[in-house]
């Protein structure tokens, strides 16, 4: 039922009569949806500083999430690089393992060799004291021109006897010698293996840290990250209670432009009333004009200059 009505409607007049408490009421009514907006606001505005300051968390933690990965990555590239030149200085070992087996075979033959030609001397004596006897033999042999055959012949048969075992000295002394320069190179081989096996060792150790560091990295970031998946949750759950806020103001907002306009009404009806209680002849017309421009129609500028004379617009 409408809050005002039109009463003794004929062809000249027409009278308004408007409840002043209803105009009181929703003027009431504003009031108290315009502070409920203001409450709205306000809470809208605490929720969005709440929500800003989650999402700075979320995405400080997000970034030291990324950060934490970035440096796990680098540890790893790190681990795989050192990992890489451990598997070089295992094949360089490896090749000196093989070289080494190769040189012990060596080593084993020469010394059968050097054993084998010892056992064949003949006489307890030194490599010096032969060279000496062959050369006093030699030198009888060459200078004594009244020696017999019978003694050539005998200084000829020693002579072979002590070069026999002076070559077996020196093919005994060969292989020594042999022997001796392989065991320098597997003694020189072994100290190298050795090297290498402590810098095996040494980065066996840098990659153990770097894996170590790389897995602790990735730990942290997965720590991380759970706090700003927590952190993002408030951020979906605010966002949630924001997006409800503001249908709410929004509501507000429509309810107050509905009191509002039916506010304007009735006090235009209100002063049009008023007016009409002077029984002013030209006052009808000017409600004449107001109906026609309510209706959206288009006044004669008489019709505008009497709605402002009668301040209805």
């Amino acid at each position: 039922m409408s809050n005002y009505s039109k009463i003794g409607e004929g062809e000249d007049t027409m009278q308004v009569k408007v409840d002043p408490e209803e105009i009181k009421r929703i003027k009431a009514e504003i009031e108290a949806l315009e502070k409920e907006k203001r409450e709205i606001q306000a809470k809208l505005e605490e929720l969005q500083k709440e929500l800003n300051i989650w999402i700075q968390k979320r995405d400080e933690k997000n970034n030291e999430v990324k950060q934490l990965r970035q440096k796990a990555r680098e540890y790893k590239q790190k681990r795989d690089e050192v990992n890489k030149q451990i598997q070089e200085l295992k094949k360089n070992r490896e090749d000196i393992n093989a070289k080494l087996d190769l040189l012990y075979q060596e080593i084993l033959e020469y010394r059968t060799k050097r054993d084998e030609y010892n056992q064949l001397r003949r006489l307890r004596m030194p490599k010096e004291k032969i060279e000496e006897r062959i050369d006093k033999l030699e030198w009888e042999l060459q200078t004594n021109p009244n020696i017999t055959p019978e003694r050539e012949k005998q200084i000829v048969d020693q002579i072979q006897v002590l070069a026999t075992e002076l070559e077996i000295i020196q093919q005994a002394e060969r292989f020594h010698q042999k022997l001796q320069e392989t065991r320098k190179k597997v003694e020189s081989l072994k100290k190298a293996r050795r090297a290498i096996s402590l810098e095996i060792q040494k980065l066996a150790n840098q990659s153990q840290q770097f894996h170590e560091q790389m897995i602790k990295a990735y730990q942290q970031a997965d720590e991380i990250k759970k706090e700003a998946d927590e952190y993002h949750q408030k951020v979906v759950e605010l966002r949630e209670k924001i997006r409800e806020v503001r249908r709410q103001l929004r509501e507000i907002e429509r309810k107050i432009m509905e009191y509002d306009e039916k506010h304007k009404e009735l006090i235009a009806y209100k002063l049009v009333a008023r007016m009409r209680a002077k029984r002013d002849a030209t006052f009808e017309k000017a409600v004449e004009a107001l109906e026609k421009f309510k209706r959206g129609e288009k006044l004669t500028l008489d019709e505008i200059l009497l709605l402002q004379r009668y301040n209805l617009v």
